[in-house]
């Protein structure tokens, strides 16, 4: 049965893939010159070791991160609560529509949001020394972790301004410098990409629309199905209906790592570059459902919640049974079947290349790219070589007397594609991707 743990790897996923294969020091080096911080893909380097490179065990290890991150979610609802809130804000993490599809990302997102609960998790418990390795860890799977530690900067300056104990305050603050400390050896490389990003980036000016979006994406709505309207109407109604009186304190802390990071972010983009993007908050999910678990009241609250379960249990089974990515590993057995030695395949830059896809799935096609076109960085640049990029098709490959047939990969519009003194012969379709063969007139 077709699902989130097998379906074909798309770019961003066989990027990391592709850069996790090899060696330590060399994927330090490549993506110091991209736009992530290192810990995912050395993570995903030793997993590799002992697991393989196939798409079930790149899904198996974001799963695992992400099923650790809502058992920190459990851990801090019993902390700050009760078990039994707990268990439920545990249960509401796992089922959000929108961190669920990242349980199956081949990317640093779960791991992004394993680190940021378990540093809040720490943080609350005052458990300092766990605290910094979590933080650490945090800040070396994503950037936007850097929000987060704002928001327990806020609490400390709380702490500081109105606890007459200042042992805590002491403790806090000394946390923060370990966190510091360790994070040195990431700052050259961390300005160099904050160079890059501000030098021009993919995303642009969120609206107040936007930001009203992620909020509804990030409470129920993260999945396109007809029952997400119903699941976001429920979870207002409990919201509403949430003892807000009691606990306060408890309450704000878990709005503003809520709310927090994505008013910042937002706000940054408005003046700066725009770096306002639904899956770089996702770790802010956690305490949303915190909040939607706990200080409910007993007889209503509960059947909402219920309902909630019931209908985001539908929603997240209905995702996991039809993956939407695109089929490239039906494209690249197709290609196997029918490529010819004399052929040479390519990659037609449309709005997006396909070329980590072709690497992972072993029909290598480098990117076509006239004279005088450039690619920008945030496609990969870092980790391409030389032969990934040609500009003109060559009249023969070595060994061969003539060039037979050019096949192009591309998502694009096929009458887009312009190859001289080539004529199209046959378009074959993936779902989106289209795998054109054209040969010589």
């Amino acid at each position: 049965m077709p699902n989130q743990f097998t379906t074909s790897l798309w770019g961003d996923e066989a990027f990391s893939a592709i850069l996790s294969m090899k060696s330590i020091p060399e994927i330090i080096k490549i993506i110091s010159r991209d736009t992530s911080p290192p810990l995912y893909n050395i993570t995903e380097h030793l997993w590799f070791q002992i697991f393989g490179t196939s798409e079930v065990a790149i899904r198996t290890l974001s799963f695992l991160y992400f099923f650790l991150a809502v058992l920190f979610t459990y851990k801090i609802g019993a902390l700050l609560f009760a078990r039994k809130v707990g268990v439920l804000a545990a249960i509401l993490t796992f089922l959000n529509p929108f961190f669920f599809t990242y349980a199956f990302e081949g990317r640093m997102y779960s791991i992004l949001a394993l680190g940021v609960t378990a540093s809040m998790y720490f943080f609350l418990k005052q458990n300092w020394f766990l605290y910094i390795l979590a933080t650490a860890f945090a800040l070396y799977s994503h950037h936007f972790a850097i929000f987060a530690v704002f928001v327990q900067g806020i609490w400390f300056l709380k702490e500081l301004l109105t606890n007459k104990d200042k042992k805590t305050s002491l403790f806090m603050f000394l946390s923060f410098v370990g966190v510091g400390i360790l994070y040195i050896p990431w700052l050259v490389p961390l300005y160099n990409q904050t160079k890059m990003v501000g030098s021009g980036f993919w995303l642009g000016t969120p609206t107040f629309v936007d930001l009203i979006k992620m909020l509804g994406d990030y409470l129920a709505r993260g999945i396109k199905h007809p029952l997400v309207t119903g699941a976001l109407v429920v979870t207002l109604a409990i919201l509403v209906l949430r003892k807000w009186h009691k606990e306060v304190e408890k309450t704000l802390f878990l709005l503003s790592w809520f709310l927090l990071p994505i008013l910042a972010t937002w706000i940054i983009s408005q003046k700066f570059q725009s770096i306002f993007f639904n899956r770089y908050l996702l770790y802010t999910i956690p305490a949303a459902m915190l909040i939607l678990a706990s200080n409910t009241r007993k007889i209503l609250s509960l059947g909402l919640i219920a309902a909630l379960v019931l209908l985001l249990s539908n929603i997240d089974y209905h995702y996991f049974t039809h993956p939407t990515k695109r089929p490239f590993k039906d494209l690249a057995t197709y290609v196997k079947e029918t490529k010819r030695g004399d052929d040479i395949l390519i990659n037609w830059n449309a709005a997006s290349h396909h070329l980590w896809e072709s690497k992972y799935y072993g029909i290598p096609a480098p990117i076509y790219l006239p004279e005088g076109k450039e690619l920008p960085f945030f496609v990969g640049t870092a980790l391409m070589v030389k032969e990934d990029i040609i500009n003109e098709i060559p009249e023969k490959l070595p060994g061969k007397t003539k060039l037979q047939r050019v096949g192009v990969i591309t998502s694009g519009s096929v009458d887009e594609i312009n190859l001289p003194n080539y004529t199209r012969k046959e378009v074959n379709v993936f779902g989106d991707l289209k795998f054109i063969w054209y040969a010589k007139k």
